[in-house]
Order: structure tokens, then sequence, then C-alpha cells
């Protein structure tokens, strides 16, 4: 455990990952569009949004998802049910197809439907939890706000490999990640640049551990969290 850095809350959502002159950021194209449900439109529905989290895989195909906000719930069924029908341009690094995650705005108004990708700093907060004059249904939770700070229960030590250090692979690697409601690690993340195998292990290691539900009013909540290992001697 030696390697394993403490725990700590991160204010920040999972982003697009950034370009540079070596990356290519993935591209999405919405070629079907999720519906308004009925029951919306009888109550008066007028504009509402779902912000999704997802993963496009190397090969093109959606990896996991997590949706981030809802203004109703009655929008994420559909959203979740188009998402798989989107055509996928994996990102390039160094000119090969890398996995590569980002956010997905999709506003509903009465007029249809508008897909906003590549949201590289939008940051789910209060100032968004009010659309039409009511609040959103699901929002991710400033951790601030969270009943108690959020604890590790079950935590794994990433395997870095003796070789890997001799060689000189090492350093401090930052991997964001969301806690749902049932204190599980979602969509793990780490910064473009980072060493392959650094990341590698890292988010494996991050896969295996488990959290306290947070809460928020006693209600189970989603919330954006930050751990970093360190690898190598100090």
């Amino acid at each position: 455990m030696k390697h394993l850095r403490s725990f700590s809350l991160g204010c920040c959502l999972l982003a697009s990952v950034a370009a540079s002159e070596t990356f290519e950021s993935v591209k999405v194209e919405a070629t079907e569009l999720p519906f308004i449900p009925a029951g919306l439109r009888i109550n008066g529905f007028r504009t509402g949004e779902v912000v999704v989290a997802l993963q496009v895989r190397a090969d093109g195909q959606l990896g996991e998802h997590l949706v981030l906000a809802a203004s109703h719930r009655a929008l994420i069924k559909p959203c979740l049910e188009a998402l798989p029908q989107w055509r996928y341009t994996p990102a390039r690094q160094d000119g090969q197809p890398v996995l590569a995650q980002l956010q997905v705005r999709i506003k509903f108004k009465q007029e249809g439907v508008i897909v906003v990708n590549r949201t590289v700093s939008d940051v789910i907060t209060a100032k968004i939890e009010a659309i039409a004059g009511r609040p959103y249904d699901l929002a991710i939770c400033p951790a601030a706000e969270l009943d108690r700070p959020v604890e590790a229960i079950t935590t794994v030590a990433p395997r870095y490999a003796a070789e890997a250090e001799q060689d000189g692979v090492r350093g401090r690697v930052q991997v964001e990640f969301y806690i749902d409601e049932n204190g599980d690690v979602r969509m793990p993340a780490v910064a473009p640049g980072t060493h392959p195998y650094l990341s590698t292990v890292a988010v494996e290691a991050l896969r295996g551990w488990k959290f306290e539900p947070p809460t928020r009013g006693g209600r189970p909540v989603q919330v954006a969290a930050v751990q970093e290992f360190a690898f190598g001697p100090p």
C-alpha cells in the first residue's frame, strides 16, 4: 500500500480529453434523436435537458456511460435508448485509435432536440439545477453538500511491477471518476499524456474500490471524485 495516496473528493466533472498536437478528439453523430415522452407533453413540457458522460472505445463502439444530470427523469430512458444507435468515430493519439471519454448534453425543446457534445468545461452545480422554474430531478451532488465525506470501505493497491520502476516508469497519476448511489466507482479516466502503463494499473486498481454510498439529506446521490496514486520513490 505504500504507493497508494489518500482519497480526496474533487469538485470537477470528467470532461472530454483535451486536444493536443497528437490527439484527435472523438466525433459523435446523433443519427437518432431521443423523443419527448407523451406524458411530459400532456403536462405542458417546455424545455429540459439530460447530460451523459460516455466512453467511446478504440473500436468506435459505445462503452460505459452514466447520466450526470436530468431536468426530468422521464427524459433519461429515451436518451439511453438513443445512445447505442449513434455513430462514433474514436479518438486518436499519435494516429492510433484510443478510448476517450466525453460529456454529451441533450437539450429538449418543444420544437425539437439538440445534441451538444464535447462539453469540456461544463460543471454540474446548483447554477443549473433550475430549468423552467423547477429543480433538476437528477444532478451530481457538490462535495460540500454531502452529509459526510465519502469514505472508502474497500481499497486495492495498484499492481506496480518492479521491472517498471527499474525502467524508470514512475510518477503520479490522478484518476477522475464518479461514485454512484451504491458507492461503486464509475467511469475512471486519466488525463492525456499519462504513461499508458501507469494509467492502466491505476484505473484497474481503482475499479476494485468500494465506497460508503454518498448521501445528501439522507438520500443517495452521485458525486465526482479524484484519487491520486504515486508510483516509484517520492
